[in-house]
């Protein structure tokens, strides 16, 4: 069974959970944007989020070790200056 409905967008598009249901979709949905439209599939319920590892962690947070103190005047004042050589 097909249902269409033209819908008016103003501030976005709220889809009923009955048209979840009636689609078979279940309470978890996976959202893909492509040119021109947007798809709306089933996900599965034990899709695990990804966990951060240690190795990763323990490696963003030895980013700093080799740091040179005090070489950028007003760092945080002039942090897109250092980063991107513009000024806001």
């Amino acid at each position: 069974m097909q249902e269409k409905q033209i819908i008016n967008v103003s501030q976005g598009v709220w889809l009923d959970e009955r048209w979840l249901h009636k689609a078979g979709l279940g309470s978890r949905v996976q959202v893909e944007l492509r040119t021109g439209e947007i798809r709306i599939h089933s996900s599965s319920e034990t899709t695990e989020v990804a966990k951060p590892s240690k190795k990763g962690w323990g490696t963003f947070q030895t980013l700093g070790d080799n740091a040179v103190i005090g070489c950028l005047k007003n760092a945080a004042q002039n942090h897109d200056i250092y980063l991107y050589g513009k000024r806001l």
